[in-house]
C-alpha cells in the first residue's frame, strides 16, 4: 500500500509556505506580535512614569509604540515602569 501526500507551495512575502502536509516553514524575519496600547482612565495610551491603578499592580501594559511596561513600585501609588 502506498501512501501519497499532496503538497502545494506558495510564496508569501518571500517565504515558502507548504500546505497539505504536516510541516510548514515560517519566515525567519517574522515581526513580533503587536499589542494594542493600554488605555488610561482618560482614554489615552499609557506612558512610562504615569500612575497606574492599584488593581493593575504587577500587570503588563503597552504604550502607543508597542513598548512593554509593568505596573510596579509603591503599592499605594504604582507607576508604569520598564520591566
Amino acid at each position: 500500500m502506498k501512501l501519497r501526500t499532496r503538497l502545494s507551495a506558495a510564496v508569501l512575502g518571500g517565504a515558502i509556505v507548504l500546505t497539505g502536509g504536516a510541516a510548514s516553514i515560517a519566515p525567519a524575519n517574522a515581526a513580533p506580535a503587536h499589542h494594542p496600547c493600554t488605555r488610561t482612565s482618560s482614554g489615552s495610551c499609557i506612558r512610562g512614569g504615569e500612575f497606574c491603578k492599584q488593581s493593575q499592580y504587577g500587570h503588563s501594559g503597552w504604550d502607543a509604540k508597542g513598548r512593554r511596561y509593568v505596573c510596579k513600585g509603591n503599592h499605594e501609588h504604582p507607576h508604569w515602569e520598564i520591566p
